[in-house]
C-alpha cells in the first residue's frame, strides 16, 4: 500500500511529504520555517521584497546624506565611543581623567564603534552602527512575521517607526539593543514552535548580547518572549493527543524557548546590584518620578510618540496612516470570519504581545528609576505587536493591500531622505564650524534653537560632542557623569559643576565661571534675528560674553554658527 500523508486524500505519495509530516504538527496552520537566512529576509514575491527593501535602504540612506546625524544625544554617545578607543592605548593620557567599565548594561555600542574606528574614522564607524542596528530591525521583522506564520508584507507597516522615536533622540545603545532583541525573538518563536539546540542556544547568547546593550531593552524582550512563546507554542501544538497532551507540549516548549532570558537577566540584576551603591540617587528623580500624561492622550498622540522626528510631522502621519491600515484588516478578517469566510489553513494572528505591550505603552510613566523618555520607547514594541495580530486581508482586498502596504514602506524612505538632506543643508555650518577647530582642545557649546525645521527635539543640544569625536577632545556636560555608561570621569576627574548649567539654556552661560573655564573653545550658534555676516560678530560677542566681548578670539564663522578661545579670562564667575 501506498503511503499518504495525513489529511492529503486521493493525493500520490511523494518523500517530500513524508519530510514534511515528521517536521510539521499535525494538524493547524503551517508551521515550517525558511531553509536559509537568505530565504528568511525574502517577502512572498519578488516585487514585494524589492519594494521593502527599498523602503528599508531609502531610511537607512538618509543617515548617509548628511554630515552630523539628527539623533539628539547621539554625540555624546559617539564621543564617549572615542574616548573608549583611546583609552585603549596605555599610554594616552585619557586614563587620568577616564575609567573603562565593562560590566555595564549599556555598553555594547560604544565598544563596538571604539573597536571600528580604530580602522575608519569614528563617525564613519557610528554611523555604520547605527545604519547596522536599523537594517538588522528591519530584517528581524520579515524573519519574525515568517517564523510566526503572518504576511511577511506587513513587516512593511513597522518601516514608519523604523528611524523611531529612541533614534530621534538619540538612544542608539538602546537601538541596537532593540535590534539585537528582535532577532532574539526570531529564535524564541523558532523555539516554541519546534524546539532545537541552535534555536534555544542562540535565544541565550542574543539575550545575553541584548543586556549588555541595553538594561530597558533586556527587559522588553522578557514582557515580549513570554507573551508570544506560550501563545505561540499552544497554537504550534495541534490538536493531536488531546487537550492535556497539548498542554503539556506547549508548555515545556514555551519555557525551552524563553527560560534561554534568564541569563541575561541575571547579568542586569548583578550589575544592578554592583552600580546602585556608587550614587544611589541616581536612580530616581523625585521631582517627576513616576509623571506620566493620562492614557487618552498617549492615545490620541500616538503617532508623536512613536516617532516625534519631522518639524512638519509628515512622520507621524505615515505612522497613523499604517495603525489605520492594520485596524481595517482587523475589521475586514472580523467581517469574513462572522461570515465564515475565513481562509482555512491560514495562521491566526499572534495577539499575546500586542496586549502586552500596548498595555505596557499604556500604563508606563515617563520618569521610571531616574530615567526620562521611558514610555514613547514602547511605541515602537506596541507597533510590532500589532504587526503580529494584523490579519491577512481578506482574497477580495487583498492584492491591493499588499501592493499598497509596500509603497507606504517606500513612501516612509523617500520621506526620510528628503528630510536628512534639508537637516544636512541646516548644519552644514555647524560641521564647518567644528573643522576649523584645532584638535585635542576642550570646548563647550553656547547653542540658541537647538531645533532645526527638519528635525525637532533639540538636535544640536550636545553639539560639542561632535567635536569631542571629530577632533579626539574634552566637551562640557559629557554622558561620562552617569555612572551605568561604559566610560566614567574617575573620581575627582570631572571638573566642578556649574550652579547654572546652559546645556540647555544657552542665557545662562557665565565664561568666567569654573566649569566654563574648563572649556575655553566656545562654539556658539547665534539666535535667529542677529545678522549671519561679519556685521553680526560684535552682537554675538556682547550676548555671549558680555564684559569680556573684546578679550576673545574669533576662530570660525560660518552662517549662524561661531566658535571663539576665551582662554585667559578670569574665573570670578558664578560657580
Amino acid at each position: 500500500m501506498i503511503p499518504q500523508a495525513e489529511g492529503a486524500g486521493d493525493k500520490p505519495w511523494r518523500p517530500e511529504d513524508e519530510r514534511t509530516e515528521r517536521r510539521a504538527p499535525p494538524s493547524g496552520p503551517d508551521w515550517r520555517q525558511p531553509t536559509g537566512w537568505v530565504d528568511s529576509l525574502r517577502l512572498e514575491s519578488a516585487s514585494e521584497t524589492r519594494a521593502y527593501w527599498a523602503g528599508v535602504l531609502l531610511v537607512v540612506a538618509g543617515l548617509f546624506v548628511t554630515k552630523l546625524l539628527p539623533c539628539v544625544d547621539y554625540p555624546q554617545h559617539l564621543a564617549l565611543a572615542d574616548v573608549a578607543r583611546r583609552l585603549v592605548d596605555p599610554g594616552s593620557p585619557d586614563h587620568a581623567r577616564y575609567v573603562l567599565n565593562y560590566f555595564t548594561y549599556n555598553g555594547l555600542f560604544h565598544f563596538v564603534v571604539a573597536w571600528l574606528a580604530v580602522h575608519v574614522p569614528i563617525e564613519t564607524a557610528g554611523r555604520l552602527i547605527v545604519a547596522a542596528s536599523l537594517l538588522a530591525m528591519a530584517g528581524a521583522l520579515v524573519a519574525l512575521t515568517r517564523a510566526v506564520g503572518r504576511p511577511p508584507i506587513h513587516a512593511a507597516l513597522f518601516t514608519p517607526v523604523l528611524f523611531s522615536f529612541s533614534l530621534g533622540w538619540g538612544f542608539v545603545n538602546y537601538v541596537l539593543a532593540t535590534a539585537i532583541a528582535a532577532w532574539t525573538l526570531v529564535f524564541v518563536a523558532r523555539a516554541a514552535v519546534r524546539p532545537s539546540v541552535l534555536s534555544v542556544g542562540a535565544v541565550g547568547v542574543l539575550g545575553a548580547l541584548c543586556a549588555f546593550a541595553h538594561v530597558l531593552a533586556m527587559l522588553i524582550l522578557c514582557a515580549f518572549a513570554a507573551a508570544l512563546a506560550p501563545e505561540l507554542a499552544w497554537r504550534a501544538a495541534g490538536s493531536a493527543g488531546g487537550r492535556l497532551r497539548r498542554a503539556a507540549v506547549a508548555v515545556w516548549h514555551a519555557f525551552l524557548a524563553a527560560a534561554p532570558l534568564l541569563a541575561g537577566c541575571a547579568f542586569c540584576v548583578a550589575v544592578y546590584r554592583v552600580e546602585y551603591p556608587w550614587d544611589p540617587g541616581m536612580y530616581r528623580d523625585p521631582t517627576i518620578e513616576g509623571s506620566a500624561p493620562p492614557i487618552w492622550q498617549k492615545a490620541v498622540w500616538f503617532g508623536a510618540y512613536a516617532t516625534d522626528l519631522f518639524g512638519d510631522g509628515t512622520d507621524q502621519v505615515l505612522v497613523w496612516v499604517a495603525v489605520v491600515v492594520m485596524a481595517c484588516a482587523g475589521r475586514l478578517a472580523w467581517k469574513a470570519r462572522r461570515e465564515r469566510a475565513a481562509t482555512a489553513g491560514e495562521s491566526p494572528p499572534i495577539l499575546a504581545p500586542f496586549v502586552v505591550m500596548t498595555g505596557a505603552y499604556l500604563v508606563t510613566p515617563m520618569v521610571l528609576i531616574g530615567t526620562h523618555l521611558i514610555f514613547p520607547r514602547l511605541a515602537q514594541w506596541a507597533v510590532l505587536g500589532a504587526v503580529l495580530a494584523t490579519p491577512r486581508f481578506p482574497p477580495r482586498w487583498e492584492g491591493t493591500a499588499r501592493a499598497w502596504i509596500g509603497r507606504l514602506g517606500v513612501v516612509v524612505g523617500m520621506n526620510t531622505v528628503v528630510h536628512c538632506g534639508l537637516f544636512a543643508i541646516e548644519t552644514s555650518d555647524a560641521s564647518a564650524t567644528i573643522d576649523d577647530l584645532p584638535p585635542g582642545g576642550a570646548v563647550t557649546a553656547v547653542i540658541w534653537d537647538p531645533w532645526t525645521f527638519a528635525f525637532r527635539n533639540g538636535t544640536l543640544t550636545h553639539l560639542a560632542a561632535y567635536y569631542a569625536a571629530r577632533k579626539h577632545g574634552q566637551w562640557a556636560f559629557a554622558f561620562a557623569r552617569y555612572l551605568s555608561v561604559p566610560v566614567r570621569f574617575r573620581p575627582g576627574a570631572q571638573p566642578a559643576w556649574p550652579a547654572r548649567g546652559w546645556e540647555f539654556d544657552a542665557e545662562s552661560y557665565d565664561p568666567r565661571c569654573k566649569y566654563a573655564r574648563a572649556f575655553p573653545l566656545v562654539i556658539v550658534k547665534a539666535p535667529e534675528q542677529l545678522p549671519r555676516d561679519e556685521s553680526g560678530e560684535d552682537l554675538v560677542r556682547s550676548l555671549v560674553f558680555k564684559q569680556d566681548r573684546d578679550a576673545v578670539r574669533l576662530l570660525s564663522h560660518h552662517g549662524r554658527y561661531w566658535a571663539f578661545d576665551t582662554t585667559g579670562l578670569a574665573d570670578d564667575g558664578t560657580l
